[in-house]
Formats: C-alpha cells, sequence, structure tokens
C-alpha cells in the first residue's frame, strides 16, 4: 500500500504520532537512495520470508541484509511474523492494529453519522442492532465455484465472471470445480435467504433491527428479497446514507468495506456468514473494545448445509439445532487458545485477549474508544458500563 493510498482510509498523522516513540515512520526514502532504484519504489528488490517467521528470523536473516542495503521490499507482507513472540513486540503489534489504525476523517465522520442513524432506528430495542456480513457478491459467488440456480444462464454468467476476474486459472485441468463438495464443506456463501431462516431459526423475531454489511449483492432485487420480508427492519450503508454522502465513496470498495466496518464494530451482536479479513478483524477488534464480552455468531456452516438440505426437518427441531449452534458459538468465543500457534484462529487480530489487556487496561476506556470511532455521539456504547453489560444483554434479541 503506497503512502497515498494508506491516507485515503487511515488517519496518517495518527498513526505515526501513536507509533513515534517506537518506530520511526517517514514519507520519502532519502534521495541517495532512491536514485540507487532510479527514483521507482518498485525496483527495490523482493525479500522473500516465510511466512509466520520468528523474531530471531528477522534478527539473523533479514536485518543484515537491510543493514548492508538500507532499504528492503518484504512480499507478501501479511501473516510474515509469528504470533508467539517476545511481549515487547507483542505490545508494538496491539499497539499498531489498535491504538495507531484509525480510519481517516472522510470515513469516520460518515461512518459516525451511520452508526447513529443505525441506533435512532433501532429505538424499540433501546438502540441495539446486529449486524451481519454477507459475501453475497457476483465475485464471490463466481470465486466459489457453487451452484445456486442451477440453470444455463448461470453458469454463462458465471463463467464468464471467473474468466474476466481470473483469466484461465479455472479452466486448468489441475482446477478442479466441484459444487456439491464445496457446498457439503459448508464453503459455499450463504444466500440471503440462507441467512434468514438461521437467524430467525436462532430467534431473532422480524422487528429486529439488522445492519447488513455487503458489496453489491449478485442479483440483489430477487435475492434479498426474501431476507427484507423477514426482517423489515433490515438496513445498508445505501438505505441510511443519502447518494451525496456516498459520492465521493463509490467505485472505491475499501472505503465502503470501512464505512460497514464501523457500523458493525458497535452492533450488539456480529453474525458472520463467511470467512476472510473482515470477519477475522472484526471478531478481535469486537473483542479488544468489549474485554472479550462481544457477541459474536460464527454459524458451523458443514452442520448448517445438512440441516437446511433436510427437507423432512420440523420448524421446531430447526430452531433447537439453531440454539444449539449460538450455544456453541458462543462456548468458542469466549475460549482462549492455550498456546499462540502459528495460525490465524489463535492470531492475535481474532484473539487480543489476553496479549493485548495491557494495551487495554493501561488506557481510560472511553478515551480508546474515542480515537477508535473519531468521537461517536451518543453514550450506547460507551464507558466500562458497555463492557460489562455486553456479557448480560447480548441475547436480548433471542428466544423470539
Amino acid at each position: 500500500m503506497t503512502a497515498s493510498q494508506f491516507s485515503d482510509i487511515y488517519d496518517e498523522e495518527h498513526f505515526t504520532t501513536t507509533l513515534q516513540d517506537f518506530v520511526k515512520v517517514v514519507h520519502e526514502l532519502p534521495l541517495e537512495l532512491m536514485e540507487v532504484y532510479d527514483f521507482n519504489i518498485s525496483n527495490i528488490p523482493i525479500f522473500r520470508v516465510q511466512a509466520w517467521a520468528t523474531a530471531k528470523h528477522y534478527l539473523e536473516e533479514v536485518y543484515p541484509v537491510l543493514s548492508e542495503q538500507r532499504v528492503i521490499r518484504i512480499a507478501p507482507f501479511a501473516n510474515r511474523l509469528a504470533m508467539d513472540v517476545p511481549r515487547d513486540i507483542q505490545f508494538l503489534r496491539c499497539l499498531a492494529n489498535y491504538e495507531a489504525l484509525r480510519f481517516s476523517l472522510p470515513i469516520s465522520t460518515l461512518a459516525k453519522k451511520l452508526v447513529n442513524r443505525m441506533i435512532d432506528k433501532s429505538s424499540s430495542s433501546e438502540g441495539k442492532y446486529v449486524s451481519v456480513h454477507l459475501r453475497f457478491e457476483e465475485d464471490m459467488v463466481a470465486f466459489s465455484c457453487c451452484v445456486y440456480d442451477g440453470g444455463e444462464a448461470e453458469k454463462s454468467e458465471m463463467d464468464s465472471i471467473r474468466v474476466k476476474g481470473w483469466g484461465k486459472k479455472f479452466k486448468r485441468k489441475a482446477h478442479i470445480i466441484a459444487p456439491d463438495l464445496n457446498r457439503i464443506n459448508g464453503k459455499c456463501p450463504m444466500t440471503p435467504l440462507e441467512v434468514g431462516m438461521m437467524l430467525r431459526g436462532m430467534g431473532f423475531s422480524n422487528n429486529t433491527p439488522i445492519y447488513l454489511a455487503s458489496g453489491n449483492i449478485y442479483h440483489a432485487a430477487r435475492n434479498l428479497a426474501p431476507l427484507l420480508k423477514m426482517f423489515p427492519l433490515l438496513q445498508t450503508k445505501e438505505s441510511l446514507a443519502a447518494p451525496e454522502e456516498l459520492a465521493s465513496f463509490e467505485g472505491y470498495s475499501s472505503r465502503l468495506a470501512a464505512l460497514d466496518y464501523m457500523v458493525c464494530l458497535f452492533s450488539e451482536v456480529f453474525v458472520t456468514t463467511q470467512g476472510g479479513n473482515f470477519p477475522h478483524f472484526l471478531m478481535g477488534h469486537r473483542r479488544f473494545l468489549y474485554n472479550g464480552h462481544a457477541k459474536t455468531i460464527k454459524p458451523d456452516k458443514t452442520q448448517l448445509v445438512f440441516l437446511l438440505q433436510d427437507t423432512r426437518i420440523s420448524w421446531k427441531a430447526f430452531k433447537d439445532q439453531m440454539k444449539t449452534m449460538v450455544a456453541e458459538s458462543d462456548r468458542k468465543g469466549i475460549m482462549v487458545p492455550r498456546v499462540r500457534k502459528s495460525n490465524r484462529k489463535a492470531s492475535v487480530f481474532s484473539n487480543p485477549i489476553p496479549d493485548c489487556r495491557c494495551l487495554w487496561e493501561s488506557t481510560n476506556l472511553t478515551l480508546k474508544w474515542t480515537h477508535t470511532s473519531h468521537a461517536l455521539d451518543g453514550t450506547h456504547f460507551y464507558g466500562q458500563e458497555r463492557a460489562h453489560a455486553t456479557a448480560t444483554t447480548s441475547t436480548f434479541f433471542t428466544g423470539a
């Protein structure tokens, strides 16, 4: 990410100021270095670092090269550092992730308005609402290689999207497309109808305020209709914001996703329906803000597929299974990994407690949340009371 791209999404000044006692962040490289690479950063050789590398690896393998060349590029950049690192490095990671990174002013200003509007539209439930992350965009459906309508029109459309987005990747002989196996393994994006049935089965009534975080839904008019019928109080960023407010965000998927992220961050319950970075980081951020008391529902999709395909199951039996699934999701949600393994599930980004607890406890929570949200108005989501109340009110919609 270039400096301009970074500042489009994040508050660059806040980032550098927060880290200034630990890391010196520069906007430009010295001219004598740039001259060596013809004033083009992309000419700097890429240094390949193994995934989940230890701190020792950086000291012994990366640092000598950096000292000699004075500048290196590391790629790919994600997951380059192990989770099990010395406490001072872990603290720095927590500081960067939960304090230094803050969305830019245009994003946080509009996000503030959307959160407050969502709270106002949830007045019947004391300002509490449920957020749902739905990954049923056209490209997501195509990439999954799952079958939905099953007709020739869908097949032709999906083949065209795959060629446009990924070239010949899906045409290679080594690439096996097995939609039935994908569905059984829970790898198919959930449809809005399936999400609606799951939520109703879990006990969420039709007067539940829901915020739907999503990109452009595949065949939205047709596919969203059953979900809207089950949850008429459903809102999106498009329904909460005026067209002129979203105009400067159109065409910038990361900025639009940032708006969704903030509204989901302050929901009473967050429901994730598919993997990916968005729910991965959001679950961790909510756990950090609420000291582990954030309510997240992560359904068992393999079991859910089996239940949804069972035409003989009664509605009562389905609801019983859904409530058991919620209980299991809650149980896993409060579990703290005993050993920090080098994988996403044990990541400090999805499970920041206890690694980041020292940071959580060292700063006044109201101030911390204000930093995160650019002082979102209202008292609905701030202070110690919110952190403790979530543990007891997180199931306020269930049982209907």
